[in-house]
């Protein structure tokens, strides 16, 4: 579990996302964001980018536990400040992609810095044992869009789709914030699926496979992994999927890729698998 962190109140240097941070203003908005998140008294809620508190302060009123990250010094001073007498929040003026994880089952509520959305999202999802139950975010519109769009072209984001379900709620008009941001934002829930089709062990060996296959996304089905599976098992597999094997391997959904991974891993000689050459993800670090 995170710890308060002493702050001193001398002259701060503004971070270096503090031109990403527009503080949500909308306090029908924020309760609508809490409401979303179904929070109860056991729940323990994370705040990324928390700022002044505008979510960190109503999330006090029902969570058992909240953790509050902020980069800027100042809004983690203020922050501090305002919450010296609550005893179920803690602050830390840290950067968070090199925040300690909690072990613990946690869910995230937060207007989360646009220009670090997609870092932010790798180290709450690219590994799968990270206790993450849901998150409630405001990204940018554009951001939404992509990670829930059809075709899936991004590797990344179909490794974090096998086991998350999005859904974008609603669309933020600029005038929610402050300083107003230049293009529309978009609530966006995260929900870690019950029973994925891969296992949470082999997301790396999932990964290996999906940055092959769709290291171009308009490569027919076939060809994408044509030097994975022998030309019989692709015949048998595009009929087990009911698709054409020159179909766009980017056109895939879920479903057919976990039946694709699962048919690798049980009828491929492990020589012929993809391997990654780097790993992807971020290394995670969890704390009690």
């Amino acid at each position: 579990m995170l710890k308060n962190k002493k702050i001193r109140g001398a002259k701060f240097a503004q971070s270096p996302n503090f031109s990403s941070q527009h503080l949500l203003i909308h306090k029908p908005l924020i309760q609508e964001m809490i409401r979303l998140a179904h929070i109860n008294s056991n729940d323990t809620v994370m705040d990324i980018g928390a700022g002044m508190g505008a979510i960190t302060l109503p999330l006090t009123e029902k969570a058992g536990m909240v953790l509050a990250v902020e980069n800027d010094p100042v809004y983690a001073e203020k922050l501090a400040q305002k919450t010296k007498d609550i005893s179920n929040v803690r602050v830390r003026q840290a950067d968070f992609l090199q925040t300690d994880l909690p072990r613990d089952p946690f869910s995230v509520v937060s207007n989360i810095p646009f220009s670090i959305t997609t870092p932010i999202l790798d180290k709450l999802l690219g590994y799968p044992g990270v206790p993450l139950k849901y998150a409630i975010l405001i990204v940018e519109k554009g951001a939404a869009r992509r990670f829930t769009s059809v075709p899936i072209t991004d590797p990344r984001i179909l490794k974090w789709r096998m086991w998350f379900e999005f859904q974008i709620v609603r669309t933020v008009s600029p005038e929610h914030f402050s300083p107003r941001p230049r293009v529309d934002s978009a609530v966006l829930i995260i929900r870690k699926k019950k029973n994925p089709l891969v296992p949470p062990q082999d997301h790396a060996k999932f990964m290996a496979l999906a940055v092959h296959a769709l290291r171009d996304p308009r490569l027919p089905f076939s060809a994408a992994l044509g030097d994975v599976f022998s030309p019989a098992q692709i015949t048998k597999l595009a009929r087990a999927l009911k698709l054409d094997r020159n179909v766009s391997i980017c056109t895939l959904n879920e479903q057919q890729w976990g039946d694709v991974f699962l048919s690798m891993m049980r009828h491929v000689e492990p020589y012929r698998r993809p391997r990654l050459r780097n790993s992807v993800s971020p290394k995670n670090k969890y704390r009690r």
